[in-house]
Protein backbone atom coordinates (compact mmCIF):
# COMPACT_ATOMS: atom_id res chain seq x y z
CA UNK A 1 0.00 0.00 0.00
CA UNK A 2 1.39 3.35 -0.92
CA UNK A 3 2.00 6.11 1.53
CA UNK A 4 -0.85 8.19 0.04
CA UNK A 5 -3.38 5.40 0.39
CA UNK A 6 -2.38 4.76 4.00
CA UNK A 7 -2.75 8.47 4.75
CA UNK A 8 -6.26 8.55 3.27
CA UNK A 9 -7.32 5.49 5.21
CA UNK A 10 -5.94 6.96 8.43
CA UNK A 11 -7.88 10.18 7.88
CA UNK A 12 -11.05 8.25 7.05
CA UNK A 13 -10.88 6.23 10.23
CA UNK A 14 -9.97 9.19 12.39
CA UNK A 15 -12.99 10.24 14.60
CA UNK A 16 -15.06 7.58 12.88
CA UNK A 17 -17.94 7.57 15.46
CA UNK A 18 -18.45 11.31 15.10
CA UNK A 19 -18.43 11.07 11.34
CA UNK A 20 -20.99 8.26 11.36
CA UNK A 21 -23.22 10.25 13.74
CA UNK A 22 -23.03 13.31 11.45
CA UNK A 23 -23.97 11.19 8.45
CA UNK A 24 -26.90 9.75 10.37
CA UNK A 25 -28.16 13.21 11.38
CA UNK A 26 -27.85 14.45 7.79
CA UNK A 27 -29.81 11.46 6.57
CA UNK A 28 -32.60 12.10 9.07
CA UNK A 29 -32.80 15.77 8.08
CA UNK A 30 -32.99 14.82 4.42
CA UNK A 31 -35.68 12.27 5.15
CA UNK A 32 -37.76 14.85 7.09
CA UNK A 33 -37.47 17.47 4.35
CA UNK A 34 -38.27 14.97 1.62
CA UNK A 35 -41.42 13.77 3.39
CA UNK A 36 -42.64 17.21 4.49
CA UNK A 37 -44.43 18.49 1.38
CA UNK A 38 -46.53 21.63 1.95
CA UNK A 39 -50.33 20.83 1.62
CA UNK A 40 -52.32 22.75 -0.98
CA UNK A 41 -56.06 23.32 -1.39
CA UNK A 42 -58.53 24.71 -3.89
CA UNK A 43 -61.54 26.87 -3.10
CA UNK A 44 -64.32 28.74 -4.89
CA UNK A 45 -65.96 31.96 -3.67
CA UNK A 46 -68.75 34.19 -4.97
CA UNK A 47 -67.36 37.67 -5.52
CA UNK A 48 -69.58 40.70 -6.34
CA UNK A 49 -68.98 42.12 -9.81
CA UNK A 50 -68.02 45.80 -9.76
CA UNK A 51 -68.87 47.78 -12.91
CA UNK A 52 -66.54 50.60 -13.94
CA UNK A 53 -66.56 53.06 -16.81
CA UNK A 54 -70.30 53.90 -17.00
CA UNK A 55 -72.00 57.21 -16.35
CA UNK A 56 -74.71 58.03 -13.81
CA UNK A 57 -77.29 58.09 -16.60
CA UNK A 58 -76.47 54.59 -17.87
CA UNK A 59 -77.60 51.17 -16.71
CA UNK A 60 -76.31 47.66 -17.53
CA UNK A 61 -78.80 45.01 -18.66
CA UNK A 62 -77.84 41.35 -18.32
CA UNK A 63 -75.28 41.89 -15.57
CA UNK A 64 -74.79 38.94 -13.17
CA UNK A 65 -74.40 39.99 -9.55
CA UNK A 66 -71.53 37.64 -8.74
CA UNK A 67 -68.60 35.85 -10.35
CA UNK A 68 -67.45 32.45 -9.06
CA UNK A 69 -63.69 32.72 -8.46
CA UNK A 70 -61.67 29.52 -7.97
CA UNK A 71 -58.11 29.70 -6.60
CA UNK A 72 -55.52 27.24 -5.30
CA UNK A 73 -52.58 27.57 -2.95
CA UNK A 74 -51.34 26.72 0.55
CA UNK A 75 -54.16 25.37 2.66
CA UNK A 76 -53.57 27.82 5.49
CA UNK A 77 -53.92 30.81 3.15
CA UNK A 78 -56.85 29.39 1.19
CA UNK A 79 -58.80 28.73 4.39
CA UNK A 80 -58.50 32.39 5.38
CA UNK A 81 -59.92 33.72 2.11
CA UNK A 82 -63.08 35.84 2.08
CA UNK A 83 -64.99 37.37 -0.85
CA UNK A 84 -63.48 40.71 0.21
CA UNK A 85 -60.06 39.26 -0.66
CA UNK A 86 -60.93 39.63 -4.37
CA UNK A 87 -62.28 42.27 -6.71
CA UNK A 88 -64.11 41.20 -9.86
CA UNK A 89 -64.14 44.17 -12.25
CA UNK A 90 -66.18 44.68 -15.43
CA UNK A 91 -64.76 47.70 -17.25
CA UNK A 92 -67.20 49.17 -19.79
CA UNK A 93 -65.30 52.35 -20.58
CA UNK A 94 -66.08 53.62 -24.07
CA UNK A 95 -68.78 51.00 -24.74
CA UNK A 96 -72.45 51.49 -25.66
CA UNK A 97 -75.35 49.31 -26.72
CA UNK A 98 -74.60 45.59 -26.96
CA UNK A 99 -71.26 44.64 -25.43
CA UNK A 100 -69.05 41.67 -24.63
CA UNK A 101 -66.48 42.42 -21.95
CA UNK A 102 -64.20 40.30 -19.72
CA UNK A 103 -64.47 40.01 -15.94
CA UNK A 104 -61.03 40.78 -14.51
CA UNK A 105 -59.98 39.21 -11.21
CA UNK A 106 -56.59 39.59 -9.51
CA UNK A 107 -55.62 36.72 -7.19
CA UNK A 108 -53.87 37.57 -3.90
CA UNK A 109 -50.12 37.09 -3.86
CA UNK A 110 -49.08 33.46 -3.43
CA UNK A 111 -52.31 32.03 -4.83
CA UNK A 112 -53.08 30.71 -8.30
CA UNK A 113 -56.22 31.84 -10.14
CA UNK A 114 -57.77 28.68 -11.55
CA UNK A 115 -61.10 29.86 -12.98
CA UNK A 116 -63.55 32.78 -13.17
CA UNK A 117 -67.18 32.06 -14.07
CA UNK A 118 -68.41 33.90 -15.97
CA UNK A 119 -65.13 35.13 -17.37
CA UNK A 120 -66.96 37.55 -19.66
CA UNK A 121 -70.35 39.24 -19.72
CA UNK A 122 -72.70 39.69 -22.68
CA UNK A 123 -75.09 42.55 -22.03
CA UNK A 124 -76.60 45.84 -23.11
CA UNK A 125 -75.65 49.31 -21.92
CA UNK A 126 -78.79 51.48 -21.94
CA UNK A 127 -79.49 55.09 -21.13
CA UNK A 128 -81.63 55.95 -18.12
CA UNK A 129 -85.08 57.50 -18.59
CA UNK A 130 -87.46 59.15 -16.11
CA UNK A 131 -91.22 59.44 -15.70
CA UNK A 132 -93.69 61.18 -13.37
CA UNK A 133 -96.20 58.72 -11.91
CA UNK A 134 -99.19 59.10 -9.58
CA UNK A 135 -98.71 58.08 -5.95
CA UNK A 136 -101.18 55.83 -4.13
CA UNK A 137 -101.16 54.46 -0.59
CA UNK A 138 -101.56 50.77 0.17
CA UNK A 139 -102.62 49.68 3.66
CA UNK A 140 -100.70 46.57 4.75
CA UNK A 141 -102.62 44.30 7.06
CA UNK A 142 -106.17 44.17 8.37
CA UNK A 143 -108.15 47.15 9.64
CA UNK A 144 -111.47 46.94 11.51
CA UNK A 145 -113.92 45.36 9.06
CA UNK A 146 -116.48 48.10 9.77
CA UNK A 147 -114.26 50.96 8.56
CA UNK A 148 -112.06 51.78 5.60
CA UNK A 149 -109.05 54.04 5.52
CA UNK A 150 -109.09 57.08 3.24
CA UNK A 151 -105.49 58.12 2.69
CA UNK A 152 -104.31 61.30 0.98
CA UNK A 153 -100.67 61.34 -0.12
CA UNK A 154 -98.44 64.35 -0.76
CA UNK A 155 -96.79 64.78 -3.15
CA UNK A 156 -99.37 63.27 -5.48
CA UNK A 157 -96.74 62.38 -8.11
CA UNK A 158 -93.24 60.90 -7.91
CA UNK A 159 -90.25 60.59 -10.23
CA UNK A 160 -89.23 57.09 -11.32
CA UNK A 161 -85.88 56.36 -12.97
CA UNK A 162 -84.68 53.30 -14.88
CA UNK A 163 -84.18 51.84 -18.30
CA UNK A 164 -86.90 52.70 -20.79
CA UNK A 165 -88.28 49.15 -21.13
CA UNK A 166 -88.98 49.03 -17.39
CA UNK A 167 -90.15 52.62 -16.80
CA UNK A 168 -92.67 52.28 -19.65
CA UNK A 169 -94.38 49.45 -17.73
CA UNK A 170 -94.73 51.44 -14.50
CA UNK A 171 -98.16 52.96 -13.84
CA UNK A 172 -97.94 54.18 -10.24
CA UNK A 173 -95.80 54.52 -7.15
CA UNK A 174 -97.17 52.67 -4.12
CA UNK A 175 -96.48 53.98 -0.61
CA UNK A 176 -96.92 51.16 1.95
CA UNK A 177 -98.83 51.99 5.11
CA UNK A 178 -98.87 49.36 7.90
CA UNK A 179 -102.38 48.96 9.31
CA UNK A 180 -101.15 49.37 12.87
CA UNK A 181 -99.69 52.78 11.96
CA UNK A 182 -102.85 53.81 10.11
CA UNK A 183 -104.96 53.11 13.19
CA UNK A 184 -102.55 54.93 15.51
CA UNK A 185 -102.05 58.26 13.74
CA UNK A 186 -103.97 60.78 11.67
CA UNK A 187 -100.83 61.86 9.82
CA UNK A 188 -97.72 59.90 9.00
CA UNK A 189 -94.47 60.27 7.03
CA UNK A 190 -93.27 57.34 4.91
CA UNK A 191 -89.72 57.58 3.58
CA UNK A 192 -90.05 55.72 0.27
CA UNK A 193 -92.36 53.92 -2.16
CA UNK A 194 -92.00 51.42 -4.99
CA UNK A 195 -93.09 51.39 -8.63
CA UNK A 196 -95.70 48.87 -9.85
CA UNK A 197 -97.03 47.79 -13.24
CA UNK A 198 -100.65 47.62 -14.34
CA UNK A 199 -101.20 44.32 -12.49
CA UNK A 200 -99.82 45.75 -9.24
CA UNK A 201 -96.55 43.83 -9.47
CA UNK A 202 -93.48 45.64 -8.06
CA UNK A 203 -90.77 46.70 -10.52
CA UNK A 204 -87.51 46.53 -8.52
CA UNK A 205 -85.46 47.89 -11.45
CA UNK A 206 -87.46 51.12 -11.46
CA UNK A 207 -85.94 53.41 -8.84
CA UNK A 208 -88.24 55.90 -7.11
CA UNK A 209 -86.23 59.10 -6.77
CA UNK A 210 -88.88 61.00 -4.80
CA UNK A 211 -88.67 60.40 -1.06
CA UNK A 212 -90.60 61.56 1.99
CA UNK A 213 -94.36 61.10 1.52
CA UNK A 214 -96.83 62.76 3.88
CA UNK A 215 -99.98 60.71 4.53
CA UNK A 216 -103.27 62.03 5.98
CA UNK A 217 -105.57 59.27 7.18
CA UNK A 218 -109.36 59.35 7.70
CA UNK A 219 -111.81 56.52 8.30
CA UNK A 220 -115.27 55.96 6.83
CA UNK A 221 -117.74 53.27 7.84
CA UNK A 222 -118.04 50.33 5.49
CA UNK A 223 -121.62 49.68 4.37
CA UNK A 224 -122.64 46.24 3.12
CA UNK A 225 -125.92 45.48 1.39
CA UNK A 226 -127.92 42.34 2.18
CA UNK A 227 -131.39 40.92 1.52
CA UNK A 228 -132.83 39.22 4.61
CA UNK A 229 -136.01 37.29 5.37
CA UNK A 230 -138.81 39.51 6.71
CA UNK A 231 -141.30 38.36 9.34
CA UNK A 232 -144.32 40.63 9.97
CA UNK A 233 -145.86 40.43 13.44
CA UNK A 234 -149.56 39.35 13.12
CA UNK A 235 -152.22 41.79 14.34
CA UNK A 236 -154.29 40.82 17.34
CA UNK A 237 -157.50 42.36 18.56
CA UNK A 238 -161.06 42.98 17.34
CA UNK A 239 -160.53 46.08 15.20
CA UNK A 240 -157.67 45.10 12.87
CA UNK A 241 -156.81 41.92 11.00
CA UNK A 242 -153.89 40.89 8.84
CA UNK A 243 -151.35 41.32 7.52
CA UNK A 244 -152.51 40.34 4.03
CA UNK A 245 -149.82 39.01 1.64
CA UNK A 246 -146.90 40.54 3.59
CA UNK A 247 -143.47 40.91 1.92
CA UNK A 248 -141.10 38.10 2.79
CA UNK A 249 -137.73 39.85 2.26
CA UNK A 250 -136.18 43.22 3.04
CA UNK A 251 -133.10 44.86 1.53
CA UNK A 252 -130.91 46.46 4.17
CA UNK A 253 -127.50 48.07 4.42
CA UNK A 254 -125.20 48.07 7.42
CA UNK A 255 -121.76 47.55 8.87
CA UNK A 256 -120.39 44.03 8.29
CA UNK A 257 -119.95 43.07 11.95
CA UNK A 258 -123.67 43.66 12.65
CA UNK A 259 -125.01 42.19 9.41
CA UNK A 260 -123.08 38.96 10.00
CA UNK A 261 -125.21 38.23 13.07
CA UNK A 262 -128.53 39.30 11.55
CA UNK A 263 -130.41 36.35 10.00
CA UNK A 264 -134.02 37.65 9.93
CA UNK A 265 -135.78 41.01 10.28
CA UNK A 266 -138.94 41.28 12.37
CA UNK A 267 -141.34 44.14 11.48
CA UNK A 268 -144.42 45.62 13.14
CA UNK A 269 -147.39 47.17 11.29
CA UNK A 270 -147.46 50.94 11.86
CA UNK A 271 -151.17 51.32 12.73
CA UNK A 272 -152.87 54.72 12.61
CA UNK A 273 -153.79 56.36 15.89
CA UNK A 274 -156.98 58.07 14.65
CA UNK A 275 -160.42 56.62 13.94
CA UNK A 276 -160.73 55.09 10.49
CA UNK A 277 -163.77 53.62 8.76
CA UNK A 278 -163.88 49.89 8.03
CA UNK A 279 -161.95 48.77 4.97
CA UNK A 280 -158.59 47.62 3.63
CA UNK A 281 -155.57 49.83 4.14
CA UNK A 282 -151.95 49.80 3.00
CA UNK A 283 -149.80 50.66 5.98
CA UNK A 284 -146.02 50.98 6.47
CA UNK A 285 -143.99 48.48 8.42
CA UNK A 286 -141.52 49.34 11.17
CA UNK A 287 -138.58 46.90 10.94
CA UNK A 288 -136.85 46.12 14.20
CA UNK A 289 -133.27 46.89 13.07
CA UNK A 290 -130.21 47.07 15.32
CA UNK A 291 -127.99 50.15 15.39
CA UNK A 292 -125.75 50.26 12.35
CA UNK A 293 -128.35 48.75 9.97
CA UNK A 294 -130.82 50.68 7.77
CA UNK A 295 -133.63 49.55 5.48
CA UNK A 296 -133.18 50.52 1.82
CA UNK A 297 -136.93 50.97 1.36
CA UNK A 298 -140.08 51.48 3.43
CA UNK A 299 -141.94 48.17 3.32
CA UNK A 300 -145.75 48.20 3.37
CA UNK A 301 -148.49 45.67 4.01
CA UNK A 302 -152.28 45.50 3.63
CA UNK A 303 -154.49 45.15 6.71
CA UNK A 304 -158.25 45.42 7.34
CA UNK A 305 -160.13 47.60 9.78
CA UNK A 306 -163.34 46.00 11.03
CA UNK A 307 -164.80 48.87 13.05
CA UNK A 308 -164.05 52.56 13.49
CA UNK A 309 -162.29 53.22 16.74
CA UNK A 310 -159.56 55.35 18.27
CA UNK A 311 -156.40 53.17 18.14
CA UNK A 312 -153.11 53.61 19.87
CA UNK A 313 -149.94 51.58 19.37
Amino acid sequence: MSEIARDLLRRLLQNLPRKLAAVGVAFLVWLFVASDTTSTAQRSLLVPIVVEGIGAEQVVVGLPQFAEVTVSGPTARVDRLRPESFEAVLDLSGLSGDFQAPVTVAAPQGLTLERVAPNEVLGILESVTRAQLPVVASVLGAIDEDVRALVRVAPAAATVRGRAAVVSRAVAVVVPLPAVDALAAATLTVSAGYAVDGAGRPLPEAIVETTGFELEIDFDPVWTEATLPLEVVPLTGATWSGPIDPPDVLAVVGVPSVLEGLVVVVADVDLPTEDVPPGRYTLPLRPRLPAGVLALSVPTVQVESTAPTNLTE
